[in-house]
């Protein structure tokens, strides 16, 4: 199992708050003169600009704010069956901002049967985003940052102090909380859902899927693919993955126990300075950094696509990145940050340096596709506006680019011989992987 606990928060999370505003609402509009749908339109107008909408719109209307109404929360009509089935699996956990009697106000639901740690802020003296109440709940649990699930509505209180720590977050877009306009990658979650099914059916594609890695979406080997003289490519010489930020104890056991201790990162200096990767000064491994700039900024259109990946792979640092593969002494893991564009590029080059079946190459290079499922949503989230057709894997991407690529450089040995790869280095490259 990838993670051990999950941690909700609670309102507008597990309980649906929507009642107990619209009665807030309603208390300040009668106490401003004004008509609750006033209230409610200026409301809104504050919450898709990242403000407390409520709380503004009583200032804006020199009111105070009403009491909350509590007894106007409901459950989620999925909430008991979702945490019922979760229970099962995991540890149940809950960290939010509440009054007093928080476990008898989950008790009442009927849902703290299926909770095993209440840490609410009331009783805490301490109320998120301080991280030292993501603290108290993890110290409690008895497990690290990287061994658990931060789930939440509220990007500000929820996933950007948990993410912080190191937790995986989960932003349910549910109630008010869901109109939060994302502005940075520190305010970007591991996942997103639109719901509790749809959180559970996130879970189960997580623990279930086949990236090497558990702390990482798409970290693959490039063993087992067949060359066209017959022979398969080796397992545990060369591995693509996205970007590696908070490696588990398990993720670095597991490539030192496979001498995989070589990382190579394409990222630009901006994207290793706002998330560095956790190997950079791990004792055991060898960290370098060779950046990439070309693909690192989304092409004008799907037409470009196949073009970007050739200035990709005329990039002035290619001739470090192949070399330091093929002479470090063990496997070599490299990655971009998504592990699609610039790795996909290598990865193709390295393929058909062993005369892999292009059918596997392309096939390799459609499994990011899966892979990064929510990758591409948050993409959705934080870019509206782009063309989502770009960034997503096509078959003809990558086939466009091998074709382009023969065109231009005839081979691969012409392509080393162009970058002045040395037939030496080549050739180690080569054996790395057959």
């Amino acid at each position: 199992m990838k993670v051990k606990w999950l941690f909700f928060d609670v309102g507008s999370t597990l309980v649906d708050e929507t009642k107990a505003y619209e009665a807030r609402f309603e208390k300040i509009a009668e106490s401003a003169g004004v008509s609750k749908d006033y209230v409610i339109e200026k409301a809104h107008g504050f919450y898709e600009e990242n403000r407390k909408g409520d709380k503004e719109v009583a200032q804006l209307l020199n009111v105070d704010i009403p009491k909350w109404f509590s007894e106007c929360e409901y459950l989620y009509p999925d909430t008991v069956d979702i945490l019922e089935s979760l229970s099962e699996k995991y540890k149940i956990g809950v960290i939010a901002n509440q009054d007093y009697g928080t476990e008898d106000r989950l008790r009442a639901f009927d849902i703290l049967k299926y909770i095993d740690l209440v840490v609410a802020s009331a009783e805490e003296g301490v109320a998120k985003p301080d991280r030292r109440i993501f603290d108290i709940a993890l110290e409690r649990a008895g497990i690290k940052p990287e061994d658990a699930f931060m789930i939440g509505d509220r990007i500000d209180n929820d996933i950007v102090p948990a993410k912080k720590l190191g937790m995986k977050t989960m932003w349910i877009r549910q109630g008010f909380g869901g109109q939060w306009k994302i502005q940075s990658d520190d305010e970007l979650p591991t996942f997103i859902a639109d719901s509790l099914p749809e959180l559970a059916s996130i879970l189960d594609w997580y623990e279930n899927q086949k990236s090497l890695l558990e702390t990482t979406q798409n970290t693959r080997d490039l063993g087992g693919l067949l060359c066209k003289n017959g022979e398969r490519t080796h397992f545990n010489r060369l591995i693509r993955s996205d970007k590696q930020c908070y490696p588990s104890q398990k993720d670095i056991a597991f490539l030192k126990g496979k001498d995989i201790t070589t990382i190579i990162d394409m990222r630009t200096p901006e994207y290793v300075e706002s998330d560095p990767s956790g190997f950079e000064n791990l004792d055991g491994f060898t960290y370098y950094n060779f950046p990439v700039e070309e693909g690192s900024q989304v092409p004008e259109s799907v037409e470009a696509v196949p073009g970007s990946y050739m200035k990709i792979a005329a990039s002035p640092v290619m001739k470090d990145i192949f070399t330091t593969m093929a002479e470090s002494e063990g496997g070599v893991m490299y990655n971009c940050s998504a592990g699609k564009d610039r790795t996909g590029v290598v990865t193709a080059i390295l393929l058909m340096l062993c005369d892999v079946n292009e059918e596997d190459i392309i096939s390799d290079y459609m499994l990011t596709k899966e892979f990064n499922k929510e990758r591409f949503k948050m993409a959705a989230i934080h870019h509206p506006g782009l063309d989502l057709n770009i960034i997503i894997p096509r078959e003809t991407y990558i086939k466009d680019f091998m074709d382009l690529f023969i065109k231009e450089y005839g081979s691969v040995e012409g392509y080393f011989d162009r970058i002045g790869i040395s037939n030496d280095i080549r050739e180690k490259l080569k054996n790395k992987l057959i």
